[in-house]
């Protein structure tokens, strides 16, 4: 019975890169951990599989993909899987002792039908990297503009124009947090739920696309939670005020907005706001 029950807590962790040299610090607090994966599959274009092929060993499977790009990737890393539950995580984003061990105990408690996710903090201010800003304006303008819920109630939010929101696990008071998004830099799910097919039509850098891999799991009855006593750590969040990527986000939440059939009154004042704000920081900007 106890075999039977470590096999179905057996995880693959499938991790998307092009080989950065963070990749191995990632590695590194998967194998360190209190539960260790079965495997770690290292999903990597062919023509950049020579970067990391010294990483290789009887854990760590390296997985060439013919294609590019982080979503492409990873969906083919998933129908590589072997074990009864699948860590999706980004490259440069390391868990603590304990959080692999913890969201498998809560997964498993859950049962089919669910997902988990950890809380994520900054490796350099070692903060919440969801902070809820929770003044009065702020409020005002994600509820009237972004159709966003009033304070912690919209922490793990996904608002109907794709605004979506973290959580702050300072404002958490249960172990377990049920919400409509998870971050994609690290997810737990069951492998027979994973969604491999390609949702995401767009190139380059992947901004957004977590809203589209959560908007999925719901369609598939897939509810998600976070699991807010579990940390990973990844960059802290940059402002995206730049005019290049705010009109990348914009085209890509109005494919969002028009897929859930939501406002685009909403979006365009929100894209308005965002295309001055982007224009009042370029006046600002050092040239390089």
């Amino acid at each position: 019975m106890e075999e039977v029950l470590q096999k179905k807590e057996e995880v693959s962790v499938v991790i998307a890169t092009l080989g950065g040299p963070w990749l191995q610090n990632t590695i590194d607090s998967l194998t360190g951990g209190s539960k260790t994966p079965s495997e770690i599959l290292i999903c990597i274009p062919v023509d950049h599989a020579h970067k990391v092929a010294a990483l290789a060993s009887s854990i760590v499977r390296i997985v060439p993909t013919e294609v590019k790009g982080q979503v492409k990737q990873r969906a083919f890393g998933f129908t590589q899987a072997k074990c009864n539950m699948v860590l999706q995580l980004d490259d440069d984003t390391p868990l603590e002792k304990d959080s692999l061990r913890d969201m498998v105990k809560h997964l498993t408690a859950l049962g089919p039908g669910n997902a988990v996710g950890p809380i994520y903090y900054g490796p350099n201010t070692r903060r919440c990297n969801h902070e809820l800003e929770n003044g009065f304006v702020k409020n005002i303008f994600d509820c009237i503009v972004c159709a966003a819920p009033w304070g912690r109630k919209k922490m793990g939010v996904v608002t109907s124009i794709g605004l979506n929101y973290g959580v702050d696990d300072s404002y958490c008071t249960t172990d377990l947090l049920e919400v409509s998004w998870l971050p994609g830099a690290c997810a737990l799910s069951f492998r027979d739920e994973l969604i491999t097919d390609d949702y995401f039509p767009f190139t380059g850098k992947a901004y957004c696309e977590d809203l589209f891999h959560s908007y999925y799991r719901r369609i598939k009855g897939i509810r998600s939670w976070i699991v807010t006593n579990t940390r990973v750590y990844t960059d802290e969040p940059v402002s995206r005020l730049d005019k290049e990527i705010v009109n990348k986000e914009i085209e890509i939440r109005r494919y969002y907005v028009k897929l859930v059939n939501g406002p685009r009154w909403r979006l365009f004042i929100y894209e308005v706001f965002c295309r001055a704000r982007s224009f009042f920081y370029s006046l600002t900007k050092k040239p390089s």
